[in-house]
Formats: C-alpha cells, sequence, structure tokens
C-alpha cells in the first residue's frame, strides 16, 4: 500500500513542532532540548482511577509539551529500593530512574495540571539541582513535588532520603516530609549552624503529635530565614512555585499565575456551588473539576495547549493573589506562635 502525503510528513511535522517548543522556551538558559520526565510513583494496590483525572490532565500536558510520564509501581523497584514504607520508598525509585533524564518533576498522583502552556524549565535553574516549594497551608517545604536534574548530588541526596526510613523517631509522626526538613538542615547548615541544627533534631526526636512536629519543622525554616537559594537546592516561596493546594482557593485560579493544582483525588470531587462564589479556602479535602469535560488523550499533541475548561472556576488574578497573601500571612503567624512552644518539647526527659 502507498503511503499517503500525510502519512510521511506527520512524523517530520511532529518534530520540528517539539523542536520548535524548546527554541521558543528559552535558548539562553538551556543549550539544548533537555530530557524531561514527569513521574508520578504508586502503590500496587492504588487504582489508578482513585485519580484518573489528575493523571489524564498530566499525560495530556506530557504529550502536549514532549514531556515522557511515567506512573510507576513502587514495589517494581523492590530488587534496588528495599524500603517498605511507601513515602521514603518512592524517593529511591526516583534516584534509580534519574540517570535515564536529564531532570524528573515527580509528583504526587494528586496533582492535575490546570494550565497546559507552561513549560517546566521556567522553574529550573542550571546552577540548581533540586529545586523545592513552600507548602502554602502551613510553614513545611512540600515532599510530594519537586524537580530534580541528574546529578551526583541529587542521587545522593534523594537516597539519603528515602534510607531515613531506618532513622524515624519511636513516634513516627510526619513520614518522609518532617526528614526531609531535618536533611536539608543537615546539607545546608550543619557547617555553619551545629548547635541550631542539633536543637531542631532534639525537637524530632522528642516531638509527639503531628503539632509538635510542626514545632519541629518551624525550627528548621528558623535556621532557614528567607533565602530561597542554597547552593544546590533552592525552595521556591509560597505561591512562586509550579503548584499549590486547589483548596485554598475554592478551585478559582488563573492563567497568569497557576500551572499545577494539588489535591484532586477522584472520591472527594465535588460540583461547585450554585451562586456567587470567591477564591477563599475550602474543606481541604474538596475540589472542583476545572476542567470542562473529560480529556480526550487523542487531541494531546506537540503544541495543542488549548483546553476547555469550566469557566465559573476562572478567577481574577489580583483577586486570587490578595487572598493568597491574607492566607500566607496567616500561616506565618502560626509558624511564630508554634516556634514559641520550642521549649516545652525540649525540656521533656
Amino acid at each position: 500500500m502507498r503511503r499517503t502525503t500525510s502519512s510521511v510528513f506527520r512524523p517530520l511535522l511532529t518534530f520540528f513542532t517539539v523542536c520548535a517548543i524548546c527554541i521558543i522556551f528559552d535558548s539562553s538558559q538551556f543549550q539544548k532540548c533537555q530530557k524531561i520526565a514527569i513521574v508520578t510513583i504508586i502503590t500496587n494496590s492504588t487504582p489508578v482511577t482513585d485519580y484518573q483525572v489528575a493523571l489524564d490532565s498530566v499525560k495530556c500536558y506530557a504529550q502536549t509539551q514532549n514531556y515522557e510520564f511515567l506512573v510507576l509501581i513502587d514495589s517494581d523497584y523492590s530488587q534496588f529500593c528495599h524500603q517498605t514504607h511507601k513515602f521514603f520508598l518512592r524517593h529511591c525509585v526516583v534516584a534509580q530512574i534519574l540517570p535515564r533524564y536529564d531532570a524528573i518533576l515527580f509528583l504526587d498522583a494528586d496533582h492535575g495540571v490546570v494550565n497546559p502552556k507552561v513549560r517546566i524549565e521556567k522553574f529550573m535553574d542550571p546552577a540548581v539541582d533540586l529545586t523545592f516549594y513552600d507548602r502554602f497551608f502551613d510553614w513545611e517545604v512540600m515532599a510530594g513535588s519537586y524537580i530534580v536534574a541528574n546529578t551526583l548530588f541529587s542521587r545522593h541526596f534523594l537516597r539519603y532520603w528515602s534510607d531515613f526510613e531506618s532513622k524515624m523517631p519511636r513516634v513516627k509522626h510526619g513520614s518522609d516530609n518532617a526528614a526531609l526538613h531535618l536533611i536539608l538542615a543537615e546539607q545546608l547548615f550543619s557547617a555553619n549552624y551545629p548547635d541550631e541544627v542539633e536543637l531542631c533534631r532534639e525537637a524530632y526526636y522528642k516531638a509527639q503529635n503531628t503539632e509538635e512536629i510542626g514545632t519541629y519543622i518551624a525550627c528548621i525554616r528558623h535556621i532557614f530565614g528567607d533565602r530561597t537559594d542554597f547552593g544546590k537546592v533552592r525552595i521556591m516561596k509560597k505561591g512562586t512555585g509550579w503548584s499549590r493546594d486547589d483548596w485554598l482557593t475554592s478551585g478559582m485560579w488563573n492563567a497568569e499565575r497557576d500551572f499545577i493544582l494539588h489535591g484532586w483525588k477522584t472520591k472527594n470531587g465535588q460540583l461547585p456551588p450554585n451562586g456567587t462564589f470567591g477564591p477563599i479556602p475550602m474543606n481541604y479535602a474538596h475540589w472542583y473539576n476545572p476542567l470542562a469535560g473529560p480529556i480526550d488523550l487523542q487531541k494531546c499533541y506537540p503544541g495543542n495547549t488549548t483546553w476547555a475548561y469550566n469557566r465559573r472556576l476562572l478567577g481574577d488574578k489580583r483577586r486570587i493573589e490578595e487572598k493568597l497573601g491574607e492566607y500566607a500571612r496567616k500561616i506565618e503567624r502560626n509558624k511564630m506562635k508554634s516556634i514559641g512552644k520550642l521549649h516545652q518539647i525540649l525540656e521533656r526527659t
């Protein structure tokens, strides 16, 4: 059978479209197209349908922007990763596959892309190996998503983080997230602030509940100060990273500031309320689907970033940022209150 003209040129068209996407982005920052993967790791018992909308949005985005998207089963890597806790195991899996790529965007399964026009490279810096961001609803560094470059430092960091499972306190609060803060402090500040790091470490191992873990994390963040860049590590401030919690603004978003929204678990999806509503916090377990219907993955080809949205959830940028700013100031006050309780934990025998 003869090949039609379209069948001959379609692969070439796709190739040149992909190259154009990369060149248009910003060749001054990256001398070549980076081989970037988006990676989500789930357990063998996790139904994909639990996160269908989120995963479909990421898959469509990856196809549109020519990134590879992998949904991996953690137990498939048991030959290399011997952790038993899924939250630590996942970082070992990322370290294991990292050498195949220039960089990886790791995402928990409940992260959904809302703005497919944004490229991951926007949040990358050639001088930075690991990029994290501040969570909005508290003072934690987010453990459920990060951008990691394929470097020796990054691979060692992820391995050390995953192996920290064996160093968890007897009262296991905070999981890999709490551990991340101590690891960051060890890596970044032990040389110049050894006493401060040890005080926070003591609080970590003496903490008896989630609230006290929050105080320990406030202790660590006090050492960090207002800085965002720490050499090979960067921690982006609230509202400047690639993702934020959906519920903070009742599902409302704006294309000028938002890329990925967090918290899209299928069973918790709700219909937006009738009438007028604004970008204010709602029940943190709920979310509203910003998309106007199911994603047709057949239409997710390079360069096609036109998605259909629920227009009721398209919010005003100024109004959204105003409300997020109010929430951020509230969290900062709560952090100060929390660190004031540090002495109570340290005095415990």
